[in-house]
């Protein structure tokens, strides 16, 4: 059972090549990442990483949970300098010249795990901890002549994320959602739900809104979408859960998502604070900085709300006369 949370790796989208000698290069083979690709079922997808003799190497092989893939259980080969060989290779796998291979055939668990930082669901079909026999290139094969699907190869046991890889981890989860096979408006919905319930409730307040001025406006679509993000989280959880056992994990979600939930709920307070009877213009604007933020470390607002919180910072709140 591969236990470590996927999102804890690093996210990669793109296929593998199609040979060793075209294998999609992966650099740091030390540094925790999931490789999310796709298989016809005729075709095998490489990927190259390069060892010193006795480095820990580290890999695993997963699909997306759902009925449709309780069929697809692709292998994953290992391929290298000085390993022994073990399982029958697939003839449509090319073998570099001298190199021994160990086969993980893919077996699908009784359940899927639960993942809680995307959050998603995931079938672990194989995995692999072992040093390197020599020094050299290494490649890691996934193969499936009956069936396709997606997969994810993941490789490395170091979880060290740069800044922006960090940052960009909502636009991950929105790829992540799709490799699972969901549809773009399936994955919005929630979000496009609260956006029309706010829009809405504004507008049956008219006279109210007629003296907003654009820096309030930047703090409730800010506020929107910060709670957009929260109710997307607990959507995406409950989809998840139907699919996999209970986990832990959970937490970690309910965690993301009511900080979500509470920069929204202070944006829109903020927001809707009449300055003559309330904290004074700058106060608000630091507020709005730090929710912004926070929003972008904590994955809130998918980019547009820590944006339009840091523009709601910037702008003027005093009311014009």
């Amino acid at each position: 059972m591969l236990l470590i949370p996927v999102l804890a790796h690093v996210p990669a989208f793109g296929e593998g090549g199609k040979s060793p000698e075209t294998a999609t290069s992966v650099e740091n083979p030390a540094k925790s990442r999931v490789l999310y690709g796709q298989l016809s079922g005729t075709d095998v997808q490489y990927y190259s990483f390069k060892m010193e003799k006795g480095e820990r190497i580290v890999l695993g092989l997963i699909v997306p949970a759902g009925k449709e893939s309780r069929t697809f259980t692709p292998d994953l080969i290992l391929m290298g300098p000085g390993l022994s060989n073990e399982g029958k290779v697939p003839e449509t796998a090319e073998l570099p010249e001298g190199y021994g291979t160990k086969v993980f055939s893919g077996k699908m668990p009784e359940s899927a795990t639960y993942e809680g930082f995307t959050p998603s669901a995931f079938y672990s079909l194989a995995r692999a901890d072992l040093q390197a026999p020599e020094s050299g290139t290494y490649y890691a094969a996934v193969s499936s002549i009956e069936e396709r699907g997606n997969y994810g190869v993941i490789l490395g046991y170091k979880e060290r994320f740069s800044l922006i890889e960090w940052l960009l981890i909502p636009l991950n989860q929105i790829k992540t959602y799709r490799w699972e096979g969901q549809g773009l408006l399936f994955i919005l919905f929630p979000l496009g739900v609260t956006l029309a319930a706010g829009i809405l409730a504004i507008s049956l307040k008219m006279e109210a809104a007629a003296g907003f001025n654009p820096a309030r406006w930047s703090g409730i679509f800010a506020g929107l979408f910060f709670l957009g993000t929260g109710l997307s989280l607990i959507f995406q959880m409950l989809v998840s859960l139907s699919r996999s056992s209970y986990s832990p994990e959970v937490i970690i979600t309910v965690f993301l998502a009511l900080a979500s939930l509470g920069l929204g709920i202070t944006a829109l307070i903020l927001s809707l604070k009449d300055e003559g009877y309330g904290m004074k213009s700058r106060r608000k604007q630091f507020y709005f900085f730090g929710i912004g933020l926070a929003g972008l470390f904590l994955w809130a607002g998918w980019f547009i709300g820590p944006i339009l919180a840091f523009e709601a910072a910037v702008l003027p709140w005093r009311r014009k006369s």
